[in-house]
């Protein structure tokens, strides 16, 4: 695949919490007993190995690529999810790429928490 594009590819491995029984059949099947690890990285290329990842975003398009989870999710919605967790890295690489979508993206976000602190205030009462 030879584009000009840069891509944010997320890998997710399932791992026993600590102190799982692992021995025992059907450990796995109980959501309390996993965590995930989450691998991100931001390339210039998707290797074949990349093609294993759940989530695969091309930054500079604004397309999902691949997602594994969730396919009713947006690009803008999954975005949000990685801007808000790995900030320093998105933040450099679509400041350059789009800077004018990083301010609606913030904004958007910024509306939100005023929204969830309105709430909580009447919530409050």
């Amino acid at each position: 695949m030879k584009t000009k594009s840069i891509f944010l590819i997320a890998q997710y491995s399932m791992k026993p919490k600590p102190h799982v029984n692992t021995s025992k059949k059907g450990w796995m099947e109980n959501p309390d007993n996993v965590r995930y690890d989450e691998q991100v990285i931001i390339a210039r290329q998707i290797r074949n190995k990349d093609m294993n990842a759940q989530v695969i975003l091309d930054l500079s398009n604004k397309r999902i690529e691949r997602n594994a989870f969730k396919t009713d999710k947006t690009f803008d919605e999954i975005f949000e999810y990685f801007f808000t967790n790995y900030n320093q890295y998105v933040v450099e690489v679509m400041g350059q790429l789009d800077p004018e979508y990083l301010v609606e993206v913030v904004a958007r976000l910024e509306k939100d928490m005023e929204q969830d602190a309105v709430y909580e205030e009447v919530k409050a009462e």
